[in-house]
């Protein structure tokens, strides 16, 4: 039998690079419009505003997420597009080296077929992750993970246990991600493991011990819990947030899925599915415990599950010679579904929960059933169409029409919209600087994002008053010395206005001794107001 040229050129595999040109396009599209989310603002323009920058500015954040920030942020140069798409491109790099570590690493007990499928899959999925989570310590987290599991089991274990160190130190709930890595370095090589933990016990009660020698940050730790007093902690609003994260990640939804997919193809089919559940169910308790339910919160599971769906792929492909088509299919159409839903107005979104998670549900249902009894033989063997389908189920929670959540925090934000406030934020407060001097000191009753678009300086440790935001509501935050410090910056002499946003710290609502704070202070019948912003000068004696 003969074989043309033609037939050879059919059957060459299709080049690693061709298949990164692709992953990489998503990526670099998203760098170049969605900048950066408003919490992430919040943290740079707080260290950047406060005199005492990541040292002591209360920034509700951990200090190793702090100056973590603080160092990206030499990077937030020019205009607010030019320096946050800078700030996004430096963090892409490092997602780069980590998903390439992790992929080194996980070469000692997987093919490397698999491990390339795997690392391409996780720093696919952090590099494309809601905008709502980039960032954040809960991401970064995850990044931390990811590397630290290339470290540990390529580099000195104990490299690998400084970055599970570093996974729990940017935010403390983010222990659950950092036992994750640890599993799966054990999995792979358990002396190893033994190692890497008792590096991270070691570095992280150390670099904690350390950062309370400084007597704030104790503090701060002790009262910024009474922030959350009032929140809703029930197994209801825990299942709401569940599902909220598989609508807006596909890969997530389709977990199960790929949990029998990978049972069909491996041994210790037991452990799979244990090792699985109590991942997941640690992240969310990590996510219960503050009762927040912001969706970055639960930013480890989506390359949890976009490292499962891949293995699945690679692993089938490999025992049977061509992927699960059933698992591809399904991915098709959970992602369709999802998109359809997410794509809905907020209204309709806000009063038909049931109906679409019931739909995604059902799909997720029908996948797992499909893929228990797909057979192991027949159809083509083309990895293109995995591939594919892959990047494009990755893609959907940077897609410009996306919500932050389908119904549950900031459901009415998107990301085009949110980028449509940021360009309305510069203008606007562009004009507002350009009117009071850049470099006049001010004190904010604002949200952070405030700060970060009009830049002037504050004296205050807190240069968003989350203390004052939250003073009518908590019982006992108001007696906190917290609180005190947040008053009594109003009472700095060198501050010139105060920039008050009042969708975020209704005047009305205001505690009598605040109230009169600003009242007796500054003069806001001759404000200078816009849209989102009221500014108003310090009374003349």
């Amino acid at each position: 039998m003969t074989t043309t040229v033609r037939d050879e050129v059919r059957r060459r595999p299709i080049r690693g690079w061709v298949w990164a040109g692709v992953a990489a396009l998503p990526v670099a599209l998203t760098a170049s419009w969605i900048g950066l989310g408003h919490d992430v603002r919040a943290v740079l323009g707080g260290l950047d505003v406060s005199r005492f920058g990541a040292a002591g500015a209360f920034v509700d954040r951990p200090p190793a997420y702090r100056w973590l920030v603080h160092g990206l942020g030499v990077f937030d140069v020019g205009s607010v597009g030019v320096g946050e798409g800078l700030v996004r491109l430096v963090t892409l790099a490092v997602v780069a080296g980590a998903a390439w570590w992790l992929r080194a690493g996980l070469r000692r007990g997987l093919r490397p077929g698999e491990a390339s499928a795997v690392a391409a899959a996780v720093g696919l999925a952090l590099a494309l992750a809601p905008n709502g989570d980039f960032l954040q310590p809960e991401w970064v987290a995850a990044v931390c993970a990811v590397a630290a599991i290339g470290a540990a089991l390529t580099a000195p274990a104990a490299v690998g246990g400084v970055l599970l160190a570093l996974a729990v130190l940017v935010g403390y709930t983010t222990l659950p991600t950092a036992l994750i890595a640890l599993g799966v370095i054990a999995a792979l090589d358990r002396r190893r493991a033994v190692v890497a933990g008792g590096t991270a016990v070691v570095v992280t009660a150390v670099l904690f011990g350390l950062s309370l020698l400084a007597p704030r940050e104790w503090r701060w730790l002790r009262e910024s819990v009474q922030l959350d007093e009032g929140v809703t902690r029930s197994i209801g609003a825990l299942v709401k947030f569940a599902a909220n994260e598989a609508m807006l990640t596909p890969m997530l939804a389709l977990l199960p899925a790929s949990l029998v997919v990978l049972m069909r193809v491996s041994r210790a089919r037991t452990a799979w599915v244990v090792w699985t559940v109590l991942a997941v169910a640690a992240v969310l308790a990590g996510v219960a415990v503050p009762g927040q339910w912001f969706q970055f919160q639960a930013a480890a599971l989506v390359p949890l599950a976009a490292g499962w769906w891949a293995l699945a792929i690679a692993r089938w492909t490999l025992v049977h010679g061509r992927p699960p088509w059933t698992l591809v299919g399904a991915t098709v159409v959970v992602t369709f579904a999802a998109r359809v839903c997410l794509g809905a107005s907020f209204d309709w979104r806000s009063g038909h929960g049931t109906l679409a998670y019931g739909l995604l549900a059902g799909l997720v249902v029908l996948a797992v059933l499909a893929c228990a009894v797909e057979p192991g033989r027949g159809g083509r063997p083309v990895l293109s169409v995995p591939v594919l389908v892959g990047v494009l189920a990755l893609a959907v929670p940077i897609l410009p029409t996306t919500p932050y959540s389908f119904d549950g925090v900031h459901a009415d934000y998107t990301n085009a919209g949110r980028v449509e406030i940021e360009h309305k934020f510069t203008g606007e407060l562009l004009a507002v600087r350009d009117r009071i001097g850049a470099g006049t000191p001010v004190v904010y009753l604002a949200f952070g994002d405030i700060p970060y678009f009009l830049g002037n300086p504050t004296p205050c440790r807190y240069p968003s008053p989350a203390y004052l935001h939250q003073g009518g509501y908590p019982p006992g935050l108001r007696g906190t010395a917290s609180y005190a410090e947040n008053v009594a910056c109003l009472s700095d002499e060198s501050v010139r206005y105060v920039v008050l946003e009042p969708v975020w710290i209704t005047p009305a609502a205001l505690p009598p001794e605040m109230a009169a704070a600003v009242r007796d202070r500054f003069d806001c019948s001759r404000a200078l107001r816009t849209d989102d912003v009221t500014v108003c000068p310090r009374r003349q004696p």
